[in-house]
């Protein structure tokens, strides 16, 4: 028997990604009100020159060169007024120093600051009137020292966030630095999360009854699409029923006017896999692509008819390493999360690993020290507790049907680890 055509991942992401585009909405929040974590949709733009204007690096004295001797060279001088951060910068005086604090804007004539570290105070005094004098022995009486240019950070007009890209706490400092006061940024997608299979039961403490196993994908699909920007709606479990199925996710699509069902398991080749029996009935149009990957081959793609419409369906395999992996390679794209960081990494390997010639194989690793990756645990796709100890996925490309030790692959960056 011919094996069946295997889709590439990326016609699958890219088939996910357009089925998704009709629900992934934008919004335009403030930057003080919970925009970390968010997604950027759109590129932001520098409003101000940062700095503003050149101003101090150090509290000091606002000099010019012309009236120092030199590196070394003491000299006493005039004081002009004391300028504040915050104060206009004003003029230097030529002949003369004015003190100057962190931040404070140069003033004109001035082209270095020497701290007060330098000076034969050592500090600064209240009793030092504007017809004082201070006396100086700079280090260094270079121009420009211990001077913050205007625009040395950032230029008005200068790319200040990417679409796409993660709205750090540092982004959020920059773009408000830089004169922003909102940023558009995706909605959450509503998700409604849901595990089946009759062995499948709720996670509880102790051990499952005979034969059941404990529900590792729920939450652990829950979390994996919160950590990508999705609002979840968690349902719990439904045995291996077509109709209780599709009940359950259309009165939660309902209840909560979701966007997306995720669902995990039954998508497979067994007599009892509820996710293909329910495509038989009506309001449901699912594909099942089989995706040039290991694990997480089997998929289930298309609309579910609820509430009046055609709600997106991404349908899992039910493994719990399939399942994250899935939710890892294609869910997270098709809500527009960010990439993750991909390196190529020589495998570390104490003999050669097999893989199928046929499929990508994404292994999970640990990034060494060395700079090397090392893979935890055997390439099954039920072995999650290999999956929580990784931080890396190791991706053994299309036609390679062997791994050796020093091998160059493809590595996502993955959370986890020692993390």
């Amino acid at each position: 028997m011919t094996p069946p055509r295997r889709t590439p991942l990326a016609d699958h992401v890219a088939d996910a990604v357009a089925l998704l585009a009709a629900v992934r909405g934008t919004e335009v929040i403030p930057l003080d009100g919970g925009a970390a974590g968010r997604i950027a949709h759109a590129e932001q733009r520098a409003l101000v020159d940062l700095p503003g204007h050149d101003d101090s690096q150090m509290d000091g004295f606002a000099v010019s060169t012309v009236d120092l001797s030199g590196d070394g060279a003491e000299v006493t001088l005039p004081l002009g007024p004391t300028i504040a951060a915050g104060d206009p910068p004003g003029e230097l005086t030529p002949g003369t120093a004015r003190p100057i604090m962190t931040g404070a804007p140069l003033p004109a004539g001035a082209d270095l600051v020497l701290p007060v570290e330098e000076s034969a105070q050592g500090l600064f005094s209240t009793a030092t009137g504007a017809d004082g004098t201070v006396t100086l022995t700079p280090a260094s009486a270079a121009p420009g020292r211990f001077v913050r240019r205007r625009g040395s950070d950032t230029r008005r007009g200068d790319t200040v966030l990417r679409e796409g890209r993660l709205l750090t706490p540092a982004r959020i400092a920059h773009l408000a630095a830089c004169g922003l006061r909102d940023v558009e940024v995706l909605a959450p997608v509503r998700v409604v999360v849901l595990s089946t299979g009759s062995e499948v039961r709720p996670a509880a403490d102790g051990e499952p009854a005979a034969g059941a196993r404990h529900d590792a994908n729920g939450p652990g699909l829950a979390a994996a699409l919160a950590e990508a920007g999705a609002e979840v709606v968690r349902t719990g479990t439904v045995p291996d029923d077509a109709e209780q199925l599709l009940e359950v996710l259309r009165s939660h699509v309902t209840a909560h006017d979701a966007d997306l069902v995720v669902t995990s398991g039954g998508v497979s080749m067994g007599a009892f896999e509820v996710v293909r029996h329910a495509a038989q009935l009506p309001g449901v149009a699912l594909t099942f692509p089989k995706i040039a990957m290991q694990p997480g081959g089997p998929q289930g793609i298309g609309t579910l008819e609820a509430a009046g419409r055609r709600v997106p369906w991404l349908a899992f395999p039910g493994n719990p390493v399939s399942a994250l992996l899935s939710c890892e390679l294609i869910a997270r794209p098709a809500l527009g999360a960010p990439a993750r960081r991909r390196l190529r990494l020589p495998v570390q390997l104490e003999q050669p690993e097999p893989s199928p010639v046929a499929l990508a194989q994404y292994r999970r690793a640990r990034v060494l020290p060395s700079g090397q990756v090392r893979m935890v645990g055997g390439a099954s796709s039920h072995l999650i507790g290999g999956y929580a100890a990784a931080d890396a996925l190791a991706i053994v490309p299309v036609g390679i049907d062997t791994v050796r030790d020093g091998d160059l692959l493809e590595t996502l960056l993955i959370p986890g680890g020692d993390s």
